[in-house]
């Protein structure tokens, strides 16, 4: 994961493996969608490892700018949408998918708002502690918004789990949770990184969440 490029190749590795095992539990599209949470979780953990030996070997330096944005796209851009996106359809109660669409829209908000942080401002990776940290060089104004952001990207990543009336999904929103306030309290400095030390963990949820689900095939 976040420690070392080996952490990270294992990582991928074993979410690789439970990605196979979430859609091979899958039974209709909206399951299928869900179950890719694993796979992308990999290639997230993929694109830092590979981060973590540009870092170390000049002659993959040039790939660092291309490793940094792919990784900090996937943590931060795509989780927003994804998980309340998914997760809305898959519920059947037409209360709870009015409000999965309200958490939907304030992900593309922050999805897109993040967007265009990382277009504007460059991104420096530095290494310390074991741990990457992923510092921006933001003015005032920006940086005012970003505790704004933070929260938004919590809720929805967090509060759709939550909301859902699905078997077992609150679960999911438990550990996203937990995971998130470890990384915040002992990780401060890295906490995208750090986060996604849980990978595993949410996944092994996910192929849970898909046992417990019980749809007739498409």
């Amino acid at each position: 994961m976040c420690f070392s490029a080996g952490a990270s190749f294992g990582a991928s590795t074993v979410l690789a493996a439970i990605g196979v095992a979430a859609m091979v539990k899958a039974r209709t599209s909206p399951q299928r969608l869900f179950a890719t949470i694993p796979f992308v979780f990999a290639v997230q953990q993929l694109a830092e490892g590979m981060l973590w030996l540009s870092l170390k070997d000049p002659g993959l330096a040039a790939w660092q700018p291309f490793l940094t944005y792919t990784f900090l796209v996937f943590a931060m851009m795509f989780w927003p949408v994804w998980i309340p996106i998914t997760i809305r359809l898959l519920e059947k109660d037409p209360k709870r998918k009015k409000i999965m669409s309200l958490l939907l829209s304030a992900g593309i908000l922050v999805s897109a708002g993040i967007g265009f942080v990382l277009l504007l401002y460059p991104v420096k990776v530095i290494p310390a502690s074991h741990h990457l940290h992923y510092s921006l060089d933001l003015p005032p104004a920006i940086k005012s918004l970003t505790l704004l952001f933070t929260l938004l990207y919590i809720i929805t990543t967090i509060a759709a789990p939550f909301i859902s009336g699905i078997k077992r999904m609150k679960w999911l929103g438990l550990v996203f949770l937990i995971s998130y306030a470890f990384a915040a309290i002992f990780y401060s400095g890295f906490i995208v990184s750090v986060w996604c030390y849980f990978a595993a963990i949410l996944s092994m949820v996910v192929v849970w969440i898909m046992s417990g689900l019980r749809k007739p095939v498409l």
